[in-house]
């Protein structure tokens, strides 16, 4: 029996001038034919047009994988993307440093860490700029796989035991609708990492290793702050006042608010008098015009009913009275 060809059917019903109402019974390795019942949508061309695509990959090397993990990202290929990572893992070892390294690089592409965590971890560097490559890695990996230890290891392996070479190092956390990376520094993800494995106190040992002044260097202060449960209410007063100074200095108008607020939650908790903190931030409140701020401390004093109600008639939504002191918290 000889096989219908599809172009010559085509044209034929074309030059017939036939309606487009037809059924079509075709070879299935001859085309690929979307249910009629499901509207036609970017997806379903997708998968019509890529229908040959082989599920079987023919890559010899590390370079030719990388490409089709690109392309794969770029096309959400998830099972091809696996497959590619598995192929990886198959290929014939190589003892060179750079070759495993690269390996575990493309698995990252690959979008497989688990894979390159696995890799890393039978790798070890020889020399500083091996130990700085691989560093970088595992800690992509780890942070990839929201395994904050083995996160915290990297980076401190990465610091060579300075953890002031970490206030210098940005590591790429992500990238912007127009694909320019988004940079953090080093020693802030440490510390961020240490607070997620419940080292609070380790935390901020890290985060007062920094030297970092202005904004940045108060933000850090205060956030130290309240993971350094042994200082006395004094010790940490002291070093937010520190922390203020230095966000005065740099303008941070917000964070100055920030510490403000959190120097007011200290003394409320410890059971102090917080007047003054209070009467210090509804000063700096007036100052900038923050109405917000003001109300809530106004909400804080019951002996102010009457200007409370005259500001939440000037305001439209007002926040929740602890949406801001609650803020500067983790």
């Amino acid at each position: 029996m000889q096989l219908l060809n599809f172009g010559e059917w085509f044209a034929y019903v074309r030059n017939k001038c036939l309606p487009f109402t037809i059924l079509l019974v075709i070879i299935p390795s001859q085309i690929s034919i979307v249910r009629a019942s499901k509207p036609h949508n970017e997806k379903n061309f997708y998968l019509m047009v890529n229908a040959d695509i082989p599920s079987k990959l023919d890559y010899e090397n590390i370079a030719e994988i990388k490409a089709g993990c690109v392309e794969a990202v770029s096309s959400s290929l998830d099972e091809r993307l696996r497959k590619s990572s598995e192929k990886l893992m198959l290929l014939q070892e190589e003892d060179s440093f750079d070759w495993k390294i690269d390996r575990a690089e493309v698995l990252l592409v690959c979008k497989a860490p688990s894979m390159a965590q696995q890799v890393l971890q039978a790798i070890i560097p020889s020399n500083r700029l091996e130990q700085r490559r691989w560093s970088i890695l595992y800690w992509k990996a780890s942070n990839a796989l929201m395994d904050h230890m083995n996160a915290a290891f990297a980076l401190r392996r990465l610091s060579e035991g300075n953890l002031q070479k970490l206030d210098e190092e940005l590591m790429i956390v992500g990238y912007r609708s127009d694909g320019s990376p988004l940079k953090r520094s080093a020693l802030d993800l440490l510390a961020e990492h240490e607070r997620l494995t419940g080292h609070c106190e380790t935390a901020a040992k890290v985060l007062l290793a920094g030297r970092k002044t202005g904004a940045l260097g108060a933000k850090r202060l205060a956030l130290a702050v309240q993971c350094l449960e042994e200082l006395t209410l004094a010790q940490r007063l002291d070093l937010l006042e520190k922390a203020l100074l230095e966000a005065q200095s740099d303008q941070a108008w917000w964070l100055v608010g920030d510490i403000l607020r959190l120097q007011l939650i200290l003394d409320s908790s410890m059971g102090e008098d917080s007047l003054i903190i209070r009467e210090r931030l509804e000063n700096f409140a007036k100052e900038i015009d923050d109405r917000y701020t003001q109300l809530e401390l106004l909400r804080l004093d019951s002996k102010k009913e009457e200007e409370k109600t005259l500001m939440e008639n000037q305001l439209r939504s007002p926040r929740k009275s602890t949406s801001e002191l609650e803020k500067i918290r983790y």
